[in-house]
């Protein structure tokens, strides 16, 4: 089940003749009655040999489904390569109902060896796209009497191997949680998790933690990741971005100098997370804060379930933030 924290959002993959009646519902009341598509124009042919998802959000379907239609926020569908029909309720926008979508559409497409993923974005929504990686091709166009972009992402980024494979054996240490109970404790973790990294490192933080985060040697070992390792991605969040500027932050300079490897973005304010602080390498070490004013919490090395998890619901939170004009100022 994807999720975010605003409500649950259940993506189930489908077909036209088994879900026709659900998909044909969003659709109608999207495209239809919202945009002024017409009905020959929005339904056709390649909806019955499409792979279909529709997503689910609070009143899930009752066994007999009588509450089907009331559940159902969103809906998507791929012919070939192309996406195409992404839908989602007027009143369950904006809130992860898209990207848990798409996601979903992604992992699909990686694991089925497509390269490329296509689709015409209404002009609007380009940024959206962008966010989960799709690039622009062409200029604008007027579909249905809408404007359009074409996009296009490369799926490399998401076949496994990604980098290189998950060691054949795994210790039964490196599946333990150490407890850490000190800023030094947490410091270190950061320190052993950042060196393993090879792909990507995510870090959620309100202020990104200066006793944890705020080092030479945690600087230099970012830096050294985002130079060496060709696919390097490194994605930190916070809730407060003026201190970071106020104090230099060693981390903002390094943003500053890796742009296209090294993203910063402001948690958007409507997000009310769950997690209180924590750091996901590859999606397998947990770097783990439970407290907001103490350090309690935990390090483990190889926790791949835990850790897919939280960078999925890292992921939820970062497509719904934005960068903030204090993160684009140059530290003094």
């Amino acid at each position: 089940m994807e999720s975010v924290d605003f409500f649950p959002i259940d993506i189930e993959q489908t077909s036209w003749s088994t879900s026709a009646k659900e998909l044909s519902h969003i659709r109608h009341q999207v495209f239809v009655k919202e945009q002024g598509v017409t009905e020959e124009e929005e339904f056709d042919e390649a909806d019955t040999s499409a792979v279909h998802w529709i997503a689910y959000g609070p009143g899930r379907r009752s066994p007999d489904k009588q509450e089907q239609q009331d559940s159902v926020i969103g809906c998507a569908r791929l012919v070939g390569n192309k996406v195409g029909r992404m839908a989602v309720v007027h009143t369950r926008r904006n809130q992860g109902v898209g990207s848990a979508l798409m996601r979903r559409i992604i992992r699909y497409a990686a694991r089925n060896g497509l390269d490329t993923l296509e689709l015409n974005a209404q002009s609007h929504a380009v940024d959206f796209y962008r966010g989960m990686y799709f690039e622009v091709e062409g200029e604008e166009f007027m579909d249905a009497g809408i404007p359009h972009r074409h996009m296009v992402l490369s799926l490399k980024r998401f076949i496994e191997p990604k980098v290189t494979p998950p060691p054949p054996d795994v210790s039964e240490e490196q599946r333990q949680r150490v407890p850490l109970e000190s800023a030094d404790a947490f410091r270190n973790g950061a320190l052993k998790l950042a060196a393993e990294a090879q792909r990507q490192i995510r870090i959620f933080s309100p202020e990104l933690d200066p006793r944890i985060y705020d080092n030479e040697t945690f600087h230099r070992l970012l830096f050294d990741f985002a130079r060496t390792h060709p696919h390097a991605e490194i994605h930190i969040l916070v809730c407060s971005p003026k201190l970071l500027v106020q104090n230099s932050h060693r981390l903002l300079r390094l943003y500053h100098n890796l742009p296209s490897r090294m993203q910063m973005k402001v948690l958007n304010p409507r997000i009310r997370s769950l997690h209180n602080e924590y750091m996901v390498v590859d999606h397998t070490g947990i770097l783990y804060k439970q407290g907001h004013d103490r350090y309690t919490g935990y390090l483990v090395h190889h926790a791949p379930l835990e850790a897919t998890d939280l960078a999925d619901t890292f992921d939820d939170m970062w497509h719904h933030s934005e960068p903030d004009p204090e993160l684009r100022k140059l530290p003094i």
